[in-house]
Formats: C-alpha cells, sequence, structure tokens
C-alpha cells in the first residue's frame, strides 16, 4: 500500500486530489439495491467540489451478464466557480466472466441521460469501463488482490465526442469482514476539453467502502 501512495506522489503531487466512493447494497431474491456516493476533493485534498449520490437496481440477466437502471443527482464547483447541480438517468449492461484461475473481467457500459444546470438536457453520454481483477493468496486473509482498469467516455452532444478517460493503472482490494470490503487506488482522469486534441491531466489517489446488508 506504501508503494501505491509514493507512486502516486511522484507523479503530480501538487496537483493531486483525492476521490472516495461508498456503497451500501442489500439483495431482495436477485435484485440488488444500492446507494452510491461519490465525494472528490482537488489541491492536495483541501478543495471539496464534488458531492454526488445515485440510487442503483442491478438485476443478472445471465450469469455473465447484469442489466442496471440508476438515478443520479450531484453538485459540482468549478475552480473559482459556483456549485451547480445535475442530476441523470442511467441504464447499464454488464457483462463480466471469471476464468479458472479465478481472473476476473468485467465491462460496464453506461448510458447517461443528463440534464446539467445551465446546460439544459441535450448532455446524452455513454460511458464504457473495463476492469480486470486478479486474486493474490497470502498469508494476509484480507488483502484479496490486484486490480486494473480504464473508462472512456462519450459525449453525444459534442463535437469533440472522446471527452475523458480515468485510467487505474493500479488498485488493492481488501475483505475486511463477510459484508464489508475496501480498495486503494491511483487514477489519471484525463479529460479533453470541447474543441481541443490536447488532454488535461488530474491524478487522484482513491478508495472504495462497500457494505452489504
Amino acid at each position: 500500500m506504501l508503494w501505491l501512495f509514493s507512486f502516486a506522489l511522484t507523479s503530480k503531487s501538487e496537483d493531486l486530489g483525492y476521490w472516495n466512493w461508498t456503497t451500501f447494497s442489500t439483495k431482495v431474491e436477485d435484485v440488488k439495491l444500492s446507494l452510491f456516493l461519490d465525494n472528490r476533493f482537488r489541491d492536495n485534498v483541501d478543495d471539496h467540489y464534488f458531492r454526488f449520490a445515485s440510487l442503483q437496481v442491478a438485476y443478472p440477466l445471465h450469469e455473465n451478464l447484469n442489466v442496471g437502471f440508476n438515478y443520479s443527482r450531484y453538485d459540482s464547483r468549478p475552480i473559482d466557480g459556483d456549485w451547480k447541480y445535475g442530476r441523470r438517468y442511467e441504464f447499464e449492461l454488464n457483462p463480466h466472466y471469471t476464468f479458472e484461475n479465478d481472473w476476473k473481467v468485467s465491462l460496464r457500459n453506461r448510458l447517461e441521460l443528463r440534464r446539467i444546470e445551465d446546460k439544459g438536457s441535450d448532455n446524452t453520454r455513454s460511458r464504457h469501463r473495463v476492469r480486470v481483477d486478479i486474486p493474490i493468496a497470502t498469508s494476509w486473509k484480507s488483502f484479496k488482490g490486484f486490480y486494473a482498469s480504464n473508462e472512456f467516455f462519450i459525449n453525444y452532444d459534442d463535437s469533440t465526442r472522446w471527452e475523458e478517460s480515468r485510467l487505474q493503472p493500479f488498485g488493492l482490494s481488501f475483505q475486511l469482514s463477510s459484508n464489508i470490503s475496501c480498495s486503494f487506488f491511483y487514477m489519471d482522469q484525463l479529460k479533453r476539453p470541447s474543441g481541443k486534441d490536447s488532454w488535461d491531466s488530474n491524478p487522484a489517489l482513491g478508495t472504495t467502502l462497500t457494505i452489504n446488508f
């Protein structure tokens, strides 16, 4: 874990952000119900600029395919700007597969119908994430393994189209108890402003916490 934090600090420590994702989940037969919370900080955690809450419903169409529907509400604040709200309806189709060696590959494909303050409802976007989980058996039973992922954002109402990528080259997974898990990761959020060819890099450390009831 110390290696992960050292790696992040050597990248662009003066602009390092912190992202925290918390999920509360329960199951009613085969239907999974979740509340997902996302809080983000920039400028070395001095500036809380994003808060997000999402009600999520997921159902397995097949042992290797889930479908989901979410309603999300968030507030964001640009640098030297005011808070703006957004809300969106989200539809997901998520295939996944676990190999005989327990490596897991999962895809998340999400269509977002977004309404953004001062920008109206013409903000349709899709997101496509690939993630690989590699389990590691050690004497430390809580440690479950490594993972890596990358997510691509396509904005259908902007000429730029491919506007963002979130690369997580390295993450660590832990199972703290039968119903509580967490992870630590490094991420580089790459964003391309509308009409531009160049990308802006926003490195961040992140944590996740999942509690199942």
